[in-house]
């Protein structure tokens, strides 16, 4: 025989529990709480340590960045495989409640914390691929510099989420501030062109295939922020779940997945090359 649903009595709408209800009820939530701290921690402590181990064990980006072509183009190629990782992770997360936030200027819209916080460790590193890619032609600061601007960007947007909830101009001048940056960031990302064809190319002119990585990028990461102003986190144009949820996967794949596989097909097309002249 199955055991019986117990029925809380209620007055009111309010729920009348007994002592031994209540204890249990707190007993619960505690363990819940528990959890949840414990799998933050953990989650970010061996984060940490994966961290820790690439650096220590890792070949330093200064030597990488004047390395020869195949060499860069590999190393290009293992941070797409970390996107990847992180990626695959984090979407996974998000189907868990733990990282869930309440948005009440967009209609009651639960934010998936992991999203924006994938985003943070995921899109510096194609910033930096691209500086890595560039070589020796690049000054050695823009390995700080460019990831930086794709971090701040995705922080101000996030910071804007939850600090505007309530007041809107918080959230107007993280929108203002993180346009600013994102123009920035395309400026120097001109610049790295500019640089790497010694003059000859420019986002406009030019085949290489720097060149054409650098425009990938940067229009596959335009319409991010038009999706943000007309999203809940936004202005809440558009508030259905699921056409949100949608949004965000479909320009995030679209990103990531386009950039990757140019990486990859830039690195075998190359290798394939310095095949054919070794034979």
């Amino acid at each position: 025989m199955a055991p019986s649903t117990p029925e809380f009595r209620t007055i009111n709408g309010s729920l009348l529990l007994s002592p031994e209800e209540k204890d249990i009820l707190v007993a619960s939530e505690a363990h819940d709480q528990g959890t949840v701290v414990a799998q933050i921690f953990s989650g970010i402590f061996f984060a940490g340590v994966a961290g820790w181990l690439t650096v220590s064990n890792g070949t330093k980006l200064a030597f990488v960045q004047k390395a020869a072509l195949e060499k860069r183009l590999t190393v290009c190629c293992f941070f797409s495989t970390y996107v990847s990782f992180f990626s695959a992770f984090f979407n996974f997360f998000q189907l868990t409640s733990v990282d869930d936030v309440l948005l009440t200027a967009g209609g009651n819209f639960t934010l998936d914390l992991a999203r924006p916080i994938e985003w943070i460790m995921t899109c510096p590193l194609m910033q930096l691929s691209l500086v890595i890619m560039g070589g020796a032609k690049l000054p050695e600061y823009r390995r700080l510099l460019m990831p930086s601007f794709s971090a701040s960007i995705l922080s101000l947007g996030t910071a804007g989420a939850f600090f505007g909830d309530k007041i809107f101009a918080v959230k107007a001048v993280a929108f203002l501030l993180g346009c600013v940056l994102f123009v920035a960031m395309v400026y120097f990302n001109r610049l790295q062109v500019i640089e790497y064809s010694n003059g000859q190319e420019g986002l406009l002119t030019g085949d290489s295939e720097y060149r054409k990585a650098t425009n990938l990028l940067i229009a596959t990461w335009a319409p991010f922020p038009l999706w943000y102003i007309v999203s809940p986190e936004g202005l809440g144009l558009v508030t259905n779940t699921l056409v949100i949820a949608l949004g965000w996967a479909f320009l995030n794949i679209v990103a990531k997945f386009s950039f990757i596989f140019y990486i990859q097909r830039i690195k075998d097309m190359y290798c394939n090359r310095l095949k054919t002249k070794r034979e």
